[in-house]
């Protein structure tokens, strides 16, 4: 295990650490500030702050620095002279000293970013208590610790105080940070958000950042928003961004800020009649292995060990099913002819380890991997019994994607793992029209909208975001179906499948739905999609 991934220590680069304080320094009417910087790192907002100090009208009485690095904090003890400035070697979760009937006029920082499986339980349990500092607040939303972070810098802060924070962009996607969404409405009259163009920080693939600014107190209160095309922006008069304010709709996550009041409002008003894929479907997630590469291999693998009686067709990937809407035998036959592994070794059914020579062997094999002593196959009788395999789905959802999210169905009666969600259409609805319907501009915009996103451009759908998205359900025909299939294949993108078929599904749902209005949700997908895949 890497030590960031540890420490979560992603350290801010100078240009944002600087334009954070002048940012904050313009807005603070405090004539003497004390500050609070809860995880210090190598002290680049403490630089920051000594430096815009010292040409500003700002007075500072106190700035206390937290790090739990000792290595880092006496570094800074080091290298920064300041009489104000006290540097602390401690836990920020676990920090007592200094902040007990104390307030801060400015917490400003970037917290660090580690997920919840890689913390100590001591870590998860003060995580939890601070959280439950805020009745709205459940200890479910401890996923991170940054999480926890943010909640204990709002409840040191004054009256009158600023937040001032780096963050991951999970606060504006995920489900379980909506509890702290609503807790910065509630504890911020105004509340700021620069998104960026780019990721922040390069060695922290696949993690969007942002900055938040709130201030308890404000003459202009509000949700505003900023995207940030290039770093070099931040260079500039801090007044001169342009900030544009966003009125929170309920059902919508903050990503939403990318869209006008009227854009929200037409989606809001459209989504309330019709239904949701879990109306029309059941769904749940496909196969774990936990070992991939050990329990899926491909033909050779197969005829090597003699392993036809084991052997299930399986799909592992959304890479591997092509630009169309069906997986049918010659897909699977394709990937074979590749090499792709496309069986799953079901090791299952009573046979034991001696059952068959190649078997054994090859069990051993993984044994020697030190398969047998991971996590999910510790909770196995035994190690090299897949569990929960049955039988194939009528089609499969990908939960991550890049160009746009996919529905298949499987006609080559194949299994699927976990990067899938199983499909089943419920009665009265059929496969083939579930599919038709999925592919219209108002429910893949929603799934941007209740997506997360990663670095890279791709978008990921949890189940629960998977089973809320909205859906303009119409009934087709086989013969119809096919025909779309073949259209599907020979259409060079999702633009165009939407532009050919989101009157027909659309108006089907919504008979007063004008064109203007189809060329809006039209538009919304396309902004927010390539939105996403910016990075």
């Amino acid at each position: 295990m890497s030590l960031k991934k540890q420490t979560g220590s992603y350290y801010t680069p100078t240009h944002i650490a600087n334009f954070i304080v002048k940012r904050v320094f313009n807005k603070s009417e405090e004539s003497r500030l004390t500050i609070l910087e809860p995880s210090a790192g190598d002290g680049e907002f403490i630089r920051a702050l000594s430096n815009n100090i010292l040409c500003s009208d700002i007075k500072v009485e106190k700035i206390l620095a937290v790090e739990i690095s000792e290595t880092e904090s006496n570094k800074i003890k080091k290298n920064i002279n300041l009489d104000e400035l006290d540097v602390v070697h401690a836990d920020f979760l676990d920090f007592q000293t200094g902040l007990q009937d104390c307030s801060f006029d400015l917490v400003i920082g970037n917290p660090p970013y580690v997920k919840r499986n890689y913390l100590s339980d001591k870590q998860i349990e003060l995580c939890a208590a601070i959280h439950a500092q805020f009745p709205t607040l459940s200890t479910s939303t401890v996923k991170n610790i940054w999480s926890s972070f943010l909640v204990r810098s709002i409840s040191v802060l004054a009256e009158n105080g600023i937040l001032a924070l780096v963050l991951p962009s999970e606060l504006l996607q995920v489900k379980y940070a909506k509890e702290l969404r609503e807790l910065l409405l509630n504890e911020f009259e105004r509340i700021e958000v620069f998104t960026f163009n780019e990721l922040l920080f390069k060695e922290c693939k696949g993690q969007d950042t942002l900055i938040l600014i709130a201030e308890k107190k404000s003459s202009a209160p509000g949700l505003f928003f900023c995207n940030i095309e290039a770093p070099d922006e931040l260079g500039g008069d801090v007044t001169k961004l342009k900030l544009n304010e966003h009125k929170v709709v309920n059902s919508l996550k903050w990503t939403s800020h990318a869209l006008t009041t009227s854009e929200c409002s037409l989606i809001e008003k459209l989504i309330k009649k019709i239904p949701k894929v879990s109306d029309i479907t059941s769904s749940k997630a496909g196969i774990v292995t936990a070992a991939n590469s050990f329990f899926i291999v491909n033909q050779d693998n197969i005829n090597k060990y003699s392993f036809e009686k084991y052997a299930k067709p399986i799909i592992q990937k959304s890479t591997y099913v092509g630009c169309g809407v069906v997986f049918d035998n010659k897909s699977f036959n394709d990937l074979l002819t590749l090499g792709t592994p496309c069986f799953l070794l079901d090791f299952n059914n009573g046979f034991g380890v001696s059952d068959n020579l190649s078997k054994s062997q090859y069990i051993l094999e993984g044994v020697e991997q030190g398969l047998h002593n991971r996590f999910k196959m510790l909770s196995r009788k035994e190690w090299f019994h897949v569990p929960n395999i049955g039988t194939p789905a009528p089609a499969f959802f990908f939960k991550r994607c890049h160009e746009y999210p996919k529905i298949i169905k499987n006609e080559a009666n194949v299994l699927a793992t976990d990067t899938a969600y199983l499909v089943y259409p419920k009665d009265n609805y059929d496969i083939n029209s579930l599919i038709f319907s999925f592919y219209n501009s108002l429910t893949l915009l929603l799934a941007e909208l209740y997506g997360r996103y990663y670095g890279g451009g791709v978008l990921e759908l949890t189940p629960n975001e998977f089973k809320s998205l909205s859906i303009p359900y119409i009934s087709i025909s086989d013969s119809d179906f096919e025909i779309y299939s073949k259209e599907f294949m020979n259409i060079s993108s999702i633009d165009d499948i939407c532009l050919k078929y989101d009157e027909i599904i659309l108006r089907n749902s919504f008979p007063k739905i004008t064109s203007e209005q189809i060329k809006k949700l039209q538009n919304i997908r396309k902004k927010l999609s390539l939105r996403r895949q910016r990075l």
